[in-house]
């Protein structure tokens, strides 16, 4: 394939030919595409933040859409209630205190709904 000189004036480019035009290559057989490879080296030493990790550990991977109806998202609530109370029986000391506590904000939480639902009801009845 020959390349002309990019330096040309106004005059030649006047006489360009429709050939000239054509400056790619020839079609051929595809290249293989690029795909960086995978470095064990880079897990080490570009570890993830705490910023970073947190999100990951507090966000579930699949959330069930059917859980954020009100009546589903309460009924979670109180068997999860139940089961930390269930466990808080069985631990002792600092674990039992925690879960307890967790039982205790559940618990509060399904009364705030109750409250709520109380209260629309109201509201609609007029």
């Amino acid at each position: 394939m020959r390349v002309r000189s990019l330096n040309i004036g106004v005059e030649s480019i006047s006489h360009w030919e429709v050939a000239d035009e054509v400056h790619l290559p020839s079609p051929s057989a595809p290249r293989p595409a690029f795909l960086p490879l995978h470095r064990p080296l880079d897990e080490i030493l570009r570890r993830p933040s705490l910023d970073e990790r947190l999100p990951k550990l507090l966000q579930p991977e699949f959330v069930d859409p059917d859980m954020l109806e009100p009546a589903v998202l309460t009924e979670v609530r109180e068997e999860a209630r139940e089961l930390m109370a269930l466990r808080a029986r069985r631990e002792t000391g600092r674990r039992r205190h925690v879960l307890e506590q967790a039982a205790a904000c559940l618990s509060d939480d399904i009364n705030l709904d109750d409250e709520v639902r109380h209260s629309l009801a109201a509201l609609l009845r007029g």
